[in-house]
């Protein structure tokens, strides 16, 4: 178990270490890597990469204006014994603005970091400061040297507001989305813009999609664009046509849906014969099936998966999912490969007859019906007695039923599955015994006498798929080797094809309109647990008139999503079951308590009346910071180069084996810089000005351990000790002073993190990761050096090894 321990150990050493080269090496050299192993890369500060420093004073003179005039409003409530409800609402908003008032500096700070983050700046630093009574936040924006751009996008006003969903194509969008197109081709026609140009810069816009070159086959292209097979390559051409999207069927199985839109496409290459891998199924099982006698293609559509198809292809196709390929090997040794469009699950049936008697008003009523509800449930009641007395069920329904398509037929509805009728109709026939009748059942459409005609049934499993069924010896075997071939990409087809660019306008709507409903009409948010499920859910209130304005909203949104947006950033976007009334609102789908509490604490910040105001701003060049990091650079530089040349000549041998430690010190520091913290947060470390002197400093301190360990061992050397020996001993002794002066250090920079400005903090999170590193490389890896080197006979001489001269004693092997 030893010997096994001491292999695993240097491969595990070895693969942690080469990680941790890799990660530090320059971004240039790793450009042949993966996207996710080049990610890592240092985060600089804004006095080193230039940016933008503001400086935003929060008012919280609305806030006290609004406390004093609630607690007016409740004490007014109270003098004149109101309602203890309302007074209650008071008081919960009372208590809601106070708790925001404690916690305005950090809602407000996350808001402007979800801000910046839309800047594309993750290395912002967001600092609260507070002078006198005043709040303010110190925004710095490294990178972004566009001062009004970050006032613009930082600074607007935190505004919480309601949306509803825009999805339907009015006139005037349909226009709008047509000028948008005309005045792209404006720019290519008229200004000599190109198309790959203007897509790239509208590429991102919410509606459109740019696609480079693309090579098509003319099966393949988008419905509308078939012109452009004969279009003259280089010219730009705008059509009408529609691309697939993906999207789901009733039973939740993948479908594809087309979307109208307007296409500027350019043929950027004729057409050319090349070979392209068929993906779709029914085209690879027509192509595979091509001059094999032994193979044949059945395409199967809508089939009813009973006795008379095949038991295993059966078995197969109800353990699969849309979209899979699997092979069923069948009882004669055939083998059929089968792809799965979809299938539909079978469900209870039933056949049935009613009598519908209806009533004025009701839905669907014929204008000829004049009897009221009453009249009509007296009717029916005395149907359902001539009906027990033995009267025909189907004569009454030709006589008397309003239902006019099924009367003639005695009522007959036929068979009908679940779901496939209203509530109260299904479960009242689907609960009847064969040949029973209902008492009157109550629906939309009036009084319904139900008849169960035949009993339930379970309707057998349906699906569509297609099937290449390959037959002969060593069917199964080939069966094999045509879905390998299938799943790598290797059946290809060869056809004509062309080079189409093209920029795709879509006549879908896709955003949020405005509403009048927004944050000075909103109370409070909380959070409580749902009674039935104990779930986290946001409970919302509105004041009187933003109640009724959340009403009108409701009503007219019922199935449809409201989004709500907290400084122009959406945070959430609930369905709507029903209309609300009453100025109070749930919202489910929060996954825990804290996701609920964030939510909660967006709505709040949204209608806290605190506004922020720029008190100051500052620009720093980015060739000013570009200065500052090469000085920095070239100093760290000389510093070590000195720090090594010292050692060698003062400790010799041991000298080089510190650098050797040292530089290994300097690959560990690189990497951490480009890790997230601690490797599972999405938080880096920051580089700025004072961070690079704490690091100068700590490759300072980073030989400190190895000097007290090397007189140490000089020590014992001159006493006439073996260098085994004096090693082990001058470890041993300079412990106890290497721990407490990186002890002292590490208390020093904890507390100048603690009381400490963003700049101070900086300085010692550097600072004591290089303490903690250059204890682990001055003792763990200096120690290992040395006894993988004791065995060498250079290391016999006292004078190359330390640097000093003593009277020859027999090498000892190394003990660590």
């Amino acid at each position: 178990m030893q010997s096994k321990r001491s292999f695993l150990w240097p491969i595990l050493v070895a693969v942690i270490g080469a990680f941790f080269l890799f990660v530090a090496l320059p971004d240039s050299w790793k450009a042949w890597a993966p996207g996710f192993l080049r990610s890592p890369t240092i985060h600089f500060g804004l006095d080193l990469v230039g940016g933008t420093q503001l400086d935003f004073r929060i008012s919280e003179q609305e806030m006290d204006d609004q406390m004093k005039r609630i607690q007016a409003e409740i004490d007014q409530l109270k003098n004149q014994n109101a309602d203890s409800q309302k007074i209650a609402i008071l008081e919960q908003q009372l208590r809601s603005t106070e708790q925001q008032k404690t916690t305005i500096v950090e809602s407000i700070r996350t808001v402007l970091e979800r801000r910046i983050n839309a800047l594309g700046v993750s290395e912002a630093v967001i600092t609260p400061s507070y002078m006198g009574t005043e709040k303010h936040l110190l925004v710095e924006c490294p990178g972004v040297v566009d001062m009004q751009k970050c006032i613009a996008t930082v600074g607007k006003t935190i505004q919480l507001e309601f949306k509803e969903e825009f999805t339907e194509a009015t006139a005037e969008f349909e226009k709008s989305v047509h000028d948008r197109a005309d005045a792209a081709l404006r720019r290519i026609t008229v200004s000599g813009s190109t198309l790959s140009v203007v897509g790239q810069d509208l590429g991102s816009t919410l509606g459109v999609a740019y696609t480079d070159k693309q090579w098509l086959i003319k099966s393949a292209l988008p419905k509308g664009l078939e012109g452009v097979w004969n279009q003259k390559p280089g010219v730009v051409v705008k059509r009408e046509g529609s691309v697939m999207v993906p999207d789901q069927d009733q039973n939740g199985n993948p479908i594809e849906k087309p979307v109208s839109g307007i296409f500027l496409t350019e043929v950027t290459e004729p057409k050319t014969q090349t070979g392209h891998t068929v993906n779709e199924a029914p085209t690879a099982f027509s192509l595979l099936a091509e001059g094999k006698k032994n193979r044949s293609y059945i395409p199967m559509l809508d089939t009813v998966l009973d006795d008379k198809v095949d038991a295993s292809i059966k078995s197969t196709i109800l353990a699969m999912g849309a979209g899979e390929l699997k092979i069923a090997n069948l009882a004669d040794g055939s083998a059929a490969l089968i792809f799965l469009r979809g299938n539909t699950p079978g469900q209870e049936q039933m056949a049935a007859s009613h009598i519908l008697i209806s009533y004025a008003g009701a839905t669907g009523a014929a204008k000829t019906v004049t009897r009221t509800k009453d009249q009509a449930l007296t009717t029916v009641r005395k149907l359902k007695q001539d009906i027990d007395g033995g009267a025909s069920f189907a004569e009454l329904a030709k006589k008397y039923s309003d239902d006019t398509g099924n009367a003639s037929k005695g009522g007959s509805l036929g068979t009908f599955g679940r779901n496939a009728m209203v509530p109260a109709f299904e479960e009242a026939a689907f609960a009847l015994p064969t040949g029973g009748v209902s008492d009157p059942v109550e629906t939309q459409f009036g009084y319904h006498l139900i008849r169960a005609d035949q009993a339930v049934t379970k309707a057998a499993d349906r699906a569509a798929f297609d099937e290449l069924l390959i037959t002969g010896t060593g069917a199964v075997v080939e069966a094999g080797g045509v879905l390998a071939d299938l799943k790598a990409g290797r059946v290809k087809k060869f056809e004509d094809s062309i080079a189409l660019r093209s920029l795709f306008f879509s006549l879908l709507p896709t955003g949020w309109k405005d509403t009048t409903l927004n944050g000075k009409h909103f109370r409070s948010a909380g959070v409580t647990l749902d009674p039935t499920s104990s779930l986290p859910i946001v409970q919302i209130s509105f004041d009187e008139e933003g109640a009724k304005l959340f009403q009108e909203l409701t009503k007219k949104n019922v199935g449809k999503r409201i989004a709500i947006f907290v400084g122009g950033d959406l945070v959430s976007a609930p369905m709507v079951q029903s209309e609300i009334s009453g100025g109070t609102a749930i919202i489910t789908g929060s996954g825990n308590f804290d996701e609920a509490q964030n939510l909660a604490q967006d709505l709040n910040t949204g209608a806290i009346p605190a506004p922020i105001y720029l008190s100051g701003q500052n620009t720093i060049e980015a060739t000013l910071g570009g200065e500052a990091l090469r000085t920095s650079l070239k100093a760290a530089l000389i510093g070590v180069v000195i720090l090594m040349l010292y050692m060698i000549l003062i400790y010799r041998f041991l000298g080089f084996l510190a650098d050797v430690a040292l530089s290994i010190y300097a690959l560990l520091f690189l990497a951490i810089l480009k890790l997230p913290l601690l490797l599972l947060t999405s938080q880096y470390i920051v580089l700025t000005l004072a961070g690079m002197a704490g690091i100068i400093l700590s490759m300072g301190m980073a030989v400190d351990a190895n000097v007290l360990i090397f007189e140490r061992i000089k020590e014992e050397l001159r006493k006439g000790k073996s260098i085994s020996t004096s090693v082990t001993i001058g470890f041993k002794r300079a412990w106890p002073s290497i721990r407490d002066g990186n002890a002292s250090t590490l208390l020093t920079c904890l507390i100048l993190f603690m009381i400490g400005t963003s700049i101070v903090r900086g300085f010692s999170v550097t600072l004591s990761m290089g303490v903690l590193m250059s204890m682990f490389t001055a003792i763990t890896v200096t120690r290992w050096l040395i006894e993988k080197t004791s065995h060498l006979s250079i290391v016999q001489n006292t004078y190359f090894f330390v640097g000093i001269r003593t009277e020859k004693k027999p090498i000892e092997p190394f003990h660590a």
